[in-house]
């Protein structure tokens, strides 16, 4: 049987050896545990950073309050949004259109033109949206404030009823509400739908005389949604903005509390403006160069009938129906130069050439006065007091920190980046 040998004993040497391999490895241990938690530390802080502090980044203030980049990129995509699919319902009924009116050339070309000229705007309000719908929300502020100063609010039902005429409008229909308010006015849409929906159908009726309303031609047919259909168009409007948009609800709705409070403080302002204004009524002639405006001038001199004159040289496109003859207008409806011959020559004299960025003018001043405005002027004017207010409510109360990197990525712009 083998014998026992005892346990050796570590020397001093293997010991202080064993314990600075312990401490060798205690150091590694921390130095990898440090190393972890710092990496830990900068995971947490990119996210806190990432989904906390830039969403809530301030990128204006109003006043104190904060339009934040997360509110700021929703509104973006939702305007986007809009204009995409503005866009894409003018192409597709220019389409039919096309397939429907084979036998009318001249008709389709006028309506191509329109159509065309409905893309071109829609473009340039959706190269120039990163920055507007900042400017939208700038202005919601700044009219959220106003409006409670002026004791102007707008009520839950409110809200409630423009939310599902909103649903309805997008199914090409109408409340039960608002399809009754429809037939009365005779009117085809709410100017508050017109925000969240596409732009309106081309049809060859935009471009043709309409008929005198008679007695014996029936009531237009209304498509009514309600019930479970306006559930459901409720919720597919929900369904895509918040896929498009990452709206929600809520969101939605303090879209149209602000659009209300605006419509409203846009009333108010416009109560204050004067009905009965100085008017001038003008005829002109439009020319190219300043050469065939002097010899327009010249024919006039010589005694040849303005109206004639005008319609035989004119390069104005409304000179077919109007002889030259723009009507009453106030102050500040033309560019600058023309407005100011307007209301500064005599009466009954003939200008000499004035250019304007659309050429040289050739006007005569047939009368001036002070006139009762009428729906366009007062619409005209209204939006004057409102545009007034913003731009000095802008001017004292609002800081802006924004850039065009603040905006959220484009990949989908169907005009190009």
């Amino acid at each position: 049987m083998a014998k026992k040998h005892p346990p050796r004993e570590e020397t001093r040497r293997q010991i202080a050896i064993s314990q600075k391999e312990k401490a060798e490895r205690r150091r590694v241990m921390m130095i990898m545990g440090g190393i972890a938690l710092l990496i830990a530390l900068i995971l947490i802080g990119g996210g806190v950073y990432t989904y906390i502090m830039t969403p809530n980044q301030a990128l204006a203030e109003v006043n104190g309050q904060k339009i934040t980049r997360q509110d700021y990129q929703k509104r973006v995509l939702y305007e986007r949004y809009l204009l995409d699919e503005q866009a894409s319902f003018v192409q597709l009924q220019l389409q039919q259109l096309a397939q429907s009116l084979q036998d009318s050339p001249e008709l389709l070309q006028s309506l191509e033109g329109q159509a065309n000229q409905q893309l071109q705007q829609i473009a340039s309000q959706r190269f120039a949206v990163d920055r507007d719908a900042l400017d939208l929300l700038i202005e919601s502020k700044l009219a959220e404030e106003e409006a409670a100063k002026r004791g102007i609010s707008v009520s839950d039902a409110e809200i409630q009823a423009t939310y599902q005429e909103v649903a309805a409008a997008r199914q090409g229909g109408y409340t039960e509400a608002s399809a009754a308010e429809t037939v009365e006015a005779g009117r085809n849409a709410t100017a508050t739908a017109a925000m969240f929906t596409p732009t309106p159908t081309l049809s060859a009726t935009e471009v043709t005389a309409a008929e005198p309303a008679t007695a014996s031609q029936p009531t237009p047919t209304i498509n009514v949604v309600s019930g479970d259909a306006l559930s459901q168009a409720i919720a597919d409007w929900e369904k895509i903005m918040s896929e498009q948009a990452n709206m929600t609800p809520a969101d939605l709705k303090a879209l149209i509390r602000a659009q209300l409070l605006r419509e409203k403080l846009y009333e108010a302002l416009g109560e204050d403006i004067e009905t009965a204004v100085l008017q001038a009524h003008v005829r002109h002639i439009l020319l190219e160069d300043i050469e065939a405006a002097w010899a327009a001038k010249q024919r006039l001199e010589n005694g040849e009938d303005f109206a004639e004159v005008a319609v035989d040289v004119s390069t104005d496109p409304s000179v077919i129906s109007n002889n030259g003859d723009l009507g009453w207008f106030p102050r500040k409806t033309m560019v600058p130069e023309f407005d100011d011959a307007a209301f500064t020559l005599p009466v009954g004299e003939i200008s000499e050439p004035i250019k304007t960025d659309f050429g040289f003018h050739i006007i005569e001043i047939l009368a001036r006065e002070d006139r009762e405005l009428d729906e366009q002027g007062l619409s005209r004017e209204k939006a004057g007091a409102y545009n007034d207010w913003l731009d000095a409510a802008k001017a004292s109360g609002v800081e802006d920190f924004w850039t065009l990197d603040d905006a959220p990525p484009d990949t989908n712009n169907p005009f190009g980046q």
